[in-house]
């Protein structure tokens, strides 16, 4: 089957919508979400205004619903996103059987912090239980990788924490770093990271997976129009 992973929307309804339309050319079996969903113009750095809450919140839901009409999706909260979702496709924390395989996730961002409303230590990352899943949904890319490259300050800013979890799972998608859409195998886990589809370095992307008998086969990620659009 052929999975399609959505990278950073950031409530960009424009390029998600592109997106989206050749997800289902493809006839995907489903949709994985990687975080950082809702408008960030709306929400800031954790701000704790009710009204600007509301419309974040909001814009989350457009994005889902979105994705929904497509097909079955799961998803994590990213770092500019809320923790605390009541929803039964998030699955920050918790394993879900969905299509035949076992999904887990890792929300928001680390370890590097600059104020947003879902950021961790490494040290927090190592100290959750461990997720028995095929796939694992990680908003943060695994470090040392092409999947963490921030090309302007050539620097690897991905989690170290998130790499040693790879080994457990067959296949891993993130996003969080925009600019570095991929795939790259450590080991036997095939990694994705979907792209942004928001600013910085934002693009209509989408990424594919495909899942063949013995598990994933290969992975990458269709660009759709000019970055700079």
């Amino acid at each position: 089957m052929l999975l399609a992973v959505i990278g950073d929307v950031h409530h960009h309804m424009d390029r998600l919508s592109r997106v989206l339309e050749r997800a289902a050319a493809y006839e995907v079996a489903g949709l994985l979400q990687v975080g950082d969903i809702g408008s960030s113009r709306i929400l800031g750095r954790g701000t704790a205004d009710p009204a600007r809450i509301a419309a974040y919140r909001d814009s989350v839901a457009q994005v889902l619903a979105a994705l929904r009409a497509v097909g079955p999706t799961l998803w994590v909260p990213g770092n500019h996103d809320l923790r605390d979702w009541d929803d039964p496709g998030m699955v920050d924390g918790r394993v879900v059987d969905w299509l035949g395989l076992r999904v887990g996730g890792i929300g928001g961002a680390g370890p590097d912090r600059y104020g947003f409303p879902y950021e961790w230590s490494e040290a927090e990352i190592r100290a959750r239980p461990a997720l028995d899943c095929d796939v694992l949904i990680s908003h943060a890319p695994p470090k040392d990788t092409r999947l963490d490259h921030v090309h302007r300050r050539d620097v690897h800013v991905g989690s170290a924490a998130i790499r040693e979890r790879a080994a457990d799972h067959r296949l891993l998608v993130c996003g969080h770093i925009h600019e570095s859409a991929g795939s790259q195998w450590l080991g036997d886990c095939l990694c994705l990271n979907a792209g942004g589809l928001g600013e910085p370095h934002g693009a209509a992307r989408l990424g594919l997976v495909r899942w063949g008998p013995q598990g994933p086969e290969e992975a990458w990620v269709e660009v759709l129009d000019d970055p700079r659009a």
